[in-house]
């Protein structure tokens, strides 16, 4: 049995319009979800492994996660 996250967040605050929110599913592999975190209410993306989890879902530095919603269990 494998657990996954889903994360809603918002990326690209430089886009003219603001914010484009986007939600993903991140597997976490051998070595974990591949991204640290700062903050309480946004919290924002500090790192992102390069060919982790994290990075393969499209997540980047400075995203803010807005949800973290609970864990996904299925087997494969």
């Amino acid at each position: 049995m494998e657990q996954d996250r889903i994360f809603s967040y918002f990326t690209d605050p430089d886009l003219p319009n603001g914010f484009e929110q986007k939600n993903v599913i991140i597997q976490r592999d051998r070595y974990g979800y591949g991204l640290t975190v700062s903050g309480d209410n946004p919290v924002y993306v500090l790192s992102v492994r390069e060919g982790g989890a994290a990075h393969r879902a499209g997540i980047n530095v400075n995203d803010q996660i807005i949800k973290n919603f609970s864990a996904v269990n299925h087997i494969e």
